[in-house]
C-alpha cells in the first residue's frame, strides 16, 4: 500500500513533491489547502471575515470528511499548520488522524535552522506570498519540532535532485 502524508512549512515544496511522487507511482495527488480552499471560497477571505481559530476548525471537519474518501493508495499534502497550528487540541487530533491513514514524511529544507529559514523565504519570495521573514522563523521556530516527533521519515530536501527526494520517499 502506497500512502504518504507530507508535511512540513510553508513553502518547502509539499504540493510539487507530492504531485511529482504521485505521477511516479501512478497514484492520486491531493492537496489539503486546496480542498478547503475551494471548500471556502478562498482560504484568505474566510480566515479575514471568520478568524484563524475558526478556520482551524473547519480544517479538522473538512480533514475527517475527506479521509473518508480516500483511495487505497495517494499522496496528501497538508498545509503547515495542519498538524501543528496554535490550537494544539485541534493539531492533536489532526496528528491522530493522519498517523492512522499512512506514513508522514516530514520535507525539511536543510540541516541547519539558518539555512533552513533562508530557503523557506526564498522559496516565499518566488511564489509572491505574504509571509514576512520574521513570520517565518516564528513558525519554523514553534512547528519543527512537532514535524519533528509526528514523521515517519524526515527528508532533507537541500542540494538534492528531484529524483533523489522520490527516491528517499519510496523506499521509506
Amino acid at each position: 500500500m502506497n500512502r504518504f502524508i507530507l508535511i512540513g512549512a510553508r513553502s518547502v515544496g509539499k504540493t510539487t513533491i507530492g504531485k511529482v511522487l504521485a505521477k511516479k507511482l501512478k497514484i492520486r495527488f491531493y492537496d489539503l489547502d486546496d480542498i478547503v480552499d475551494k471548500d471556502l471560497h478562498g482560504l484568505d477571505g474566510y480566515i479575514k471575515r471568520y478568524g484563524v481559530k475558526k478556520y482551524r476548525y473547519i480544517e479538522h471537519e473538512i480533514l475527517k470528511e475527506f479521509v473518508r474518501t480516500l483511495p487505497e493508495n495517494f499522496v496528501l499534502s497538508l498545509g503547515g499548520g495542519t498538524i501543528a497550528s496554535q490550537y494544539k487540541s485541534l493539531s492533536r487530533k489532526n496528528q491522530g488522524i493522519l498517523k492512522s491513514l499512512g506514513k508522514i514524511i516530514y520535507l525539511r529544507p536543510a540541516i541547519s535552522k539558518k539555512d533552513s529559514i533562508k530557503i523557506l523565504y526564498a522559496n516565499e519570495l518566488k511564489r509572491k506570498g505574504d509571509k514576512s521573514l520574521k513570520e517565518i522563523i516564528k513558525l519554523h521556530g514553534l512547528r519543527e519540532h512537532i514535524y519533528e516527533n509526528i514523521c515517519d521519515k524526515k527528508i532533507i530536501l537541500k542540494d538534492k535532485s528531484m529524483v533523489r527526494i522520490i527516491d528517499e520517499m519510496i523506499r521509506a
